[in-house]
């Protein structure tokens, strides 16, 4: 027998087959990218405004928006398969549909938003623009081709590119961007044109706003979050988006304090801090460096708002973490950290990850601001409250539990996905667990109008509310003299501006004798659960020691808050598990009040917010599970308890 010629053939077989294989591998990939979907869009036409502007209200109204929106023009929601890019992303914000990615659910709000922003990655505009510009030399990198293709095995390794530790600054992918990350550079400022185009286009005063923005993104070790969205006012921007790869958070905003100058008006919203191992309001700068005043007078500065509530979770309090406030065990992503794990590396600056420690949590930070005071000589962390989602479908505004369909594209289209029966790698890679992930929250401002110009300054005097997704509408006002019947009154909110100040503002210290009195306002959304509560948050700091207390301030069916606890009892409305029906006897279409501080200390620097809770009804994870008929998670809740937080009042004592 002829071994030789037989290993020959067989060699020769062998290499036939491969070249078949390599030739049929390229044939479909010709093939795909024949069909290939490119995220880039055409500019559509303007059309020309008809409609009749409103006259504006000196008094103000009640605006609903999505300030944090991924479309396929970020660099992981166009690897889970999102389509809908910026200019579909504001119309489904008016009310048109879109198609899901992983489902092929047909999605549409009930009710359109106001005002929106496409905040898309700034760490992946360029990236995204060379790997489907066929004239390039980066086309036909692997790296673009995964990236084209959908390929979620390369998302870890881009994931890791954005990573921040200490002083280790994020990189860009070579493969991608060329030497130098030149052509990402080039490709980030053609995307970031076409994006404000598209804000452009699709902004009508008086009934549709629009910003352009984008997100600053680093990350952590283990999915952690330093972002930012940076909102600016009108058409003035700079030339280019600011990115992890540009520098650290610092540089960012001292960027902004260069760029943005004349007619460009910016302002930063920090993202979920419960998500930044201690470091997004830590004790050192981003990069493990000591604070300074310089830097935290740009915070001050820029950093407006704050989200209270997101997708990942809600960041206002939490059970055990300087807190024994009940209402605080709500869409908690991680649990406290143990003593051990909220040490502080001083490398990093960071705690252990996958916890949470005190300056994770917003109302934490508040209380911090007041006893930092003395120290810098401002209080660096007066921020507004807002809501937004971090949707990754093209879809700002998806929020409400009973439609809720996903937010991350093909991660998790599936009821399966969405209760951890399926996790895919992206959950994996983040550290989410069963059912953690939520609809996510609104923004809500009080303006004259609906135009860039009166949200915008609205969010930069922070009269603005966030929600965990309702559309609920809730008012603050502060002042020494108001009467204590003054939210029965017709006039009641001019008479609250003429003698106070809204939520965001400051009251001087008090006359002698008097102590700060409240006038809280609250109207149900429709769409949503009745009203159960108003609660009224305070934080003050005394003997160099911070402190808070809940106060309920008005509650539903006739319910009065106990005398001495200050609190309600509950008003006994419920949900049936079985088909998410919901008592329809309890709780209330408005609660409104006047409340005086029982307790107040006129040397005692201290801050209120209002906390308004609605009644329970199922948590989206529960309609899942009826869905597929499938056990539901033990680690999250089978209702929610929907909620709207205002941005705080502060007050400040007379000086010695």
């Amino acid at each position: 027998m002829n071994y030789r010629r037989i290993l020959k053939n067989t060699l020769l077989g062998l290499l036939g087959l491969v070249a078949l294989l390599l030739v049929a591998a390229a044939g479909t990939l010709a093939y795909l990218e024949q069909h290939l979907h490119n995220p880039q869009e055409t500019p559509a036409a303007q059309a020309a405004n008809q409609r009749m502007r409103p006259a504006a209200n000196p008094l103000r109204n009640a605006y609903f928006g999505d300030l944090h929106v991924h479309t396929s023009m970020s660099l992981d929601a166009n690897i889970f398969d999102t389509r809908s890019g910026p200019r579909s992303a504001y119309q489904f914000a008016k009310g048109a549909e879109i198609t899901l990615a992983g489902s092929g659910i047909r999605q549409k709000l009930t009710s359109a938003l106001d005002f929106a922003a496409v905040t898309d990655h700034a760490e992946g505009m360029g990236a995204l623009h060379t790997c489907y510009d066929r004239s390039g030399g980066n086309y036909w990198g692997l790296d673009c081709i995964g990236v084209r293709h959908q390929v979620m095995l390369i998302f870890p390794r881009l994931f890791a590119n954005v990573q921040q530790s200490g002083g280790q600054l994020a990189r860009s992918n070579e493969a991608m961007c060329g030497p130098g990350a030149v052509d990402c550079t080039s490709g980030a400022k053609s995307v970031w044109q076409d994006m404000q185009a598209a804000a452009r286009e699709h902004y009508e005063p008086g009934y549709f706003t629009t910003f352009s923005g984008f997100e600053y993104s680093p990350t952590l070790m283990r999915g952690g979050m330093l972002h930012r969205n940076v909102i600016f006012r009108g058409d003035a921007v700079p030339f280019n988006v600011f990115s992890a790869m540009d520098g650290f958070v610092e540089d960012l905003l001292r960027w902004l304090d260069v760029q943005c100058k004349g007619d460009c008006k910016a302002l930063t919203i920090a993202h979920n801090p419960n998500f930044s191992w201690g470091l997004m309001f830590g004790d050192t700068n981003s990069d493990g460096t000591p604070l300074t005043a310089a830097n935290l007078a740009l915070r001050a500065k820029y950093d407006a708002l704050v989200e209270m509530f997101q997708a990942k979770g809600s960041s206002e309090c939490a059970p055990g973490v300087g807190t024994t406030d009940e209402q605080c065990a709500f869409e908690n992503m991680f649990p406290a950290c143990s003593a051990q794990e909220a040490q502080v590396d001083a490398q990093t600056g960071q705690h252990a990850n996958r916890c949470i420690a005190n300056n994770d949590m917003v109302r934490n930070v508040f209380k911090r601001g007041l006893a930092d005071e003395k120290k810098w000589g401002f209080n660096p962390y007066k921020m507004g409250l807002i809501g937004s989602t971090d949707n990754h479908n093209g879809a700002p505004g998806d929020t409400q539990e009973s439609t809720w369909n996903g937010h991350g594209g093909n991660n998790d289209a599936q009821p399966e996905q969405r209760l951890g029966i399926k996790r895919g790698l992206v959950a994996k890679v983040v550290g989410l667990t069963a059912g953690s992930i939520n609809p996510g929250g609104l923004a809500g401002v009080w303006a004259e109008e609906n135009t860039r110009e009166a949200i915008w300054d609205a969010m930069a005097r922070k009269e603005t509310f966030g929600t965990s997704g309702t559309r609920v509408r809730v008012r603050l006002f502060a002042g020494y003299d108001y009467a204590a019947d003054l939210h029965t009154r017709a006039d009641a909110v001019a008479r609250a501006y003429q003698g106070g100040v809204p939520m965001g503002g400051d009251l001087a210290a008090a006359p002698a004798g008097k102590a700060p009195t409240l006038m809280v306002m609250a109207l149900r959304d429709a769409n949503s659960a009745p009203l159960q509560r108003i609660q009224v948050v305070k934080g003050w700091v005394s003997g160099g020691q911070t402190h808070e207390r809940v106060f309920d301030v008005a509650c539903s069916d006739g319910i009065v808050p106990d005398a001495a606890t200050h609190r309600c009892r509950d008003n006994g409305a419920s949900v049936n598990l079985s088909d998410c029906s919901i008592s329809q006897d309890k709780g209330a279409s408005e609660l409104r009040t006047t409340w005086r501080d029982p307790e107040f200390d006129p040397a005692a620097a201290a801050f209120y917010y209002v906390r308004v809770l609605e009644n329970p009804v199922c948590r989206y994870s529960q309609r899942d599970a009826l869905r597929i008929n499938a056990p539901h998670p033990d680690n999250v809740p089978k209702t929610i308890q929907e909620r709207a937080w205002t941005s705080p009042i502060w007050y400040t004592p007379a000086k010695g």
